[in-house]
């Protein structure tokens, strides 16, 4: 099973957030983003259909699975964090309720 993102774009709009504030990755990991982001926290690799345009070669704070792997974390509990985090995210956007991730799919 691999992490269960809807695709609604609401992390990639607070990139910043998360490269300041993802307490999983160790420093020297945290500041290794190759992206930049406008001011109000987008990145650089959304495009405006938001879609992420390197994607399959993201980097690690944007792949939940691989950074519970190279990290070596608890999937169930990285994931339910996760969730709970993408849930709020979505919140404050107003994104449609059929976007928000179900904890009980798990």
């Amino acid at each position: 099973m691999s992490f269960p993102c809807t695709g609604c774009g609401a992390c990639c709009h607070r990139i910043n957030v998360a490269v300041a504030n993802i307490p999983l990755l160790p420093d020297e990991e945290r500041f290794k983003f190759p992206y930049t982001w406008d001011a109000s926290g987008k990145c650089e690799m959304l495009d405006e259909n938001k879609q992420c345009k390197v994607y399959d070669h993201r980097p690690l704070i944007c792949n939940i699975d691989k950074m519970i792997e190279v990290l070596d974390l608890d999937k169930e509990l990285a994931y339910k964090d996760t969730i709970k985090i993408c849930n709020k995210f979505m919140d404050e956007d107003g994104i449609p309720e059929s976007f928000r991730i179900k904890t009980t799919i798990l």
